[in-house]
């Protein structure tokens, strides 16, 4: 199951739509992946005085607490996703796209918990 929710303001944010869909695809594929059956999925859009964020929680395996700091570099994959297929470029390429479109990423994550990936995006709101 996946639950959109807005919360906040309603303002025109510009940013790029194929970069934007590409990441949130990205992350939502990595919370099903990564969640297995029966799981929850929040999907988050929140807007703000003046940043727009995204947010994509999932209560899959998580993510070690010593892999965190990793987790954005090409080819590096969690030590627990086991036999789970990837190539650990999926983080990367999310992170330069929203940093093409002056975001940036964070993620927090407990392993048996859940992973929450946030994307910022500032905006002026006129």
């Amino acid at each position: 199951h996946i639950i959109y929710e807005h919360k906040g303001i309603s303002a025109q944010v510009f940013l790029d739509i194929n970069l934007l869909k590409n990441s949130v695809i990205n992350l939502i594929s990595n919370a099903i992946k990564y969640s297995g059956e029966n799981t929850m999925i929040q999907f988050n859009s929140i807007l703000k005085d003046d940043e727009l964020l995204i947010e994509i929680k999932d209560n899959g395996i998580g993510i070690p607490e010593t892999d965190l700091h990793n987790l954005f570099e090409p080819f590096f994959r969690a030590h627990n996703t086991g036999s789970i297929p990837g190539t650990g470029l999926g983080l990367n390429i999310v992170k330069r796209y929203v940093s093409l479109m002056n975001g940036n990423v964070a993620c927090e994550s407990a392993q048996n918990i859940g992973t929450t990936i946030t994307l910022k995006f500032p905006f002026t709101n006129n």
